[in-house]
C-alpha cells in the first residue's frame, strides 16, 4: 500500500489533467483531475493508477462509475458530482480509505449495501438525486458529520440512522417526509436540522431531546401547531416556520434567549404572544402574510431587532414602541391597512429601508413622509 497523504499534502501534489498524459507514467499519478471534459464513460484503464488517492470526474456526462474503480484502494477523495450517474458499483465499499465522496447532482435512486462499509467517510454528499431509500446499515458510517440529502425522494430513514452519533448537520429538505423521522431524536449532538419543503403535519414533543440545535428549518410543511417543548431548545439561533398553517404560537418561544432569526412568514397567525419579546438577541423577525391586526406594544423590548417585516397583514396602526427601536434598519409595512405614518418614524436613526407600498398613500402624503427624515439621512422609501 502506498503511503496515504494528508488532505493538505494531496493539494500540493502534481495534478494530472489528461488521461493520455497520466497513462505515460501511471505509478506517479496520485491526483487525477478529469472534471468538465464531456466524458460519457470512464476508461477501464483507470485500474493502472494503483497509487491514485484523489480522483475528480465531476461535471461530466457519466452514467456510471466503472467496476474497476473499486480496485483503487488508496483513493481518499472521489469527486463525481454533476453527472448522470444512476448507480454505483456493487462493491464500492472496497474503497475503505475514502474520506470524501461527492455524489450530489446525479440520478442515484439507491445505494448498494456495501456503501455502508466506507467507514472513513465524513460527509454524505447526496443532495439533488432521486434516492428513495438509504441502506439499512447506514449507521455503520460512524465518521459522518454532515448528511446532505436535500432534494431526493426519501420518505423515511433506516432505523440505524440514529447510530450516526457524530452527525452535526442533517439536510432533508425537499423530500417526501410525512412524519418527523424519529431516528433523529437519538442524535443529541445535532446542531443543524433542515426538514423544509416536506409534508410534515406535526412536530413530536421528543424534539426537546435535540438540546444542541442551533438551526431548525421547517418551512413549507403542513404544520398547524408547534409543541411547547420547542422552548427547551435554548441553544437555537435561527428558526424558520414560514409557509405553514400556524394559527397560534407557543408562549414557550420566549425561553429561546439566544434566538437571532425567527421566520413566520405565510402562516395564519392572528395574535403574537407577549412572550415573543423574550429573545432579546433577536435581530430578524419575519411576519409577512399573516392575519395580524395588532402588534403588542412590548415589541419594542426587542432592542436588538434590525429587520421587521409586517407586510400583507390587516394592521391598522403600529405601537409607539416600534418607532423607538434604535437598531431597526429595515421595516416593511407594504400591503397593510395602515394609512397614517406618524412623524416619529423620522426619529429612527438606524432605519435604512422603509416599504410603504400598496398603502394607497397620496402624493401629498408621500412628500410629507419624506420630509420626516433629515436631508442628510440615507434611506430608501418604497411607495
Amino acid at each position: 500500500m502506498a503511503q496515504l497523504l494528508t488532505q493538505q499534502e494531496l493539494k500540493e501534489q502534481r495534478v494530472f489533467r489528461s488521461l493520455t498524459e497520466a497513462l505515460k507514467e501511471p505509478s506517479e499519478v496520485i491526483v487525477l483531475d478529469l472534471s468538465s471534459k464531456n466524458l460519457k464513460e470512464l476508461s477501464e484503464e483507470i485500474i493502472r493508477f494503483e497509487n491514485l488517492q484523489w480522483l475528480d470526474v465531476s461535471e461530466n456526462d457519466l452514467v456510471k462509475l466503472p467496476d474497476e474503480i473499486t480496485s483503487l484502494t488508496n483513493l481518499q477523495v472521489v469527486k463525481a458530482h454533476g453527472n448522470e450517474i444512476e448507480e454505483l458499483p456493487i462493491d464500492i465499499g472496497k474503497l475503505e480509505r475514502l474520506k470524501v465522496f461527492s455524489l450530489h447532482q446525479n440520478k442515484l435512486k439507491k445505494l448498494p449495501e456495501s456503501f455502508c462499509e466506507l467507514h472513513e467517510l465524513e460527509r454524505l454528499d447526496l443532495y439533488v438525486n432521486s434516492l428513495e431509500r438509504l441502506p439499512k446499515n447506514i449507521g455503520q458510517l460512524k465518521n459522518i458529520k454532515v448528511a446532505d440529502l436535500y432534494i431526493n425522494n426519501l420518505d423515511g430513514l433506516p432505523d440505524s440512522f440514529d447510530q450516526l452519533t457524530n452527525l452535526r448537520a442533517v439536510y432533508l429538505g425537499s423530500n417526501r417526509f410525512k412524519k418527523f423521522p424519529a431516528q433523529l431524536f437519538g442524535i443529541e449532538g445535532l446542531e443543524i436540522l433542515d426538514l423544509g419543503d416536506n409534508h410534515l403535519k406535526k412536530i413530536p414533543k421528543e424534539i426537546q431531546q435535540l438540546s444542541n440545535l442551533n438551526f431548525l428549518f421547517l418551512f413549507e410543511n403542513k404544520l398547524k401547531k408547534l409543541p411547547d417543548e420547542l422552548g427547551q431548545l435554548i441553544t437555537l439561533i435561527e428558526l424558520d416556520f414560514s409557509d405553514n398553517q400556524l394559527k397560534v404560537l407557543p408562549r414557550t418561544l420566549g425561553a429561546l434567549t439566544q434566538l437571532q432569526e425567527l421566520n413566520l412568514d405565510y402562516n395564519k397567525i392572528k395574535e403574537l404572544p407577549l412572550e415573543i419579546t423574550g429573545p432579546k438577541s433577536l435581530t430578524s423577525l419575519h411576519l409577512t402574510f399573516n392575519r395580524l391586526e395588532v402588534i403588542p406594544d412590548q415589541i419594542g423590548d426587542l432592542s436588538a431587532l434590525n429587520e421587521l417585516t409586517l407586510d400583507e397583514n390587516p394592521l391598522l396602526n403600529l405601537p409607539e414602541s416600534v418607532f423607538q427601536m434604535d437598531e431597526l434598519k429595515s421595516l416593511d409595512l407594504s400591503g397593510t391597512s395602515i394609512h397614517e405614518i406618524p412623524t416619529r418614524v423620522g426619529d429612527m436613526e438606524s432605519l435604512e429601508y422603509l416599504n410603504l407600498g400598496d398603502l394607497n398613500l397620496s402624493r401629498q402624503q408621500q412628500t410629507k413622509i419624506r420630509g420626516y427624515f433629515s436631508a442628510n439621512k440615507t434611506i430608501q422609501i418604497v411607495f
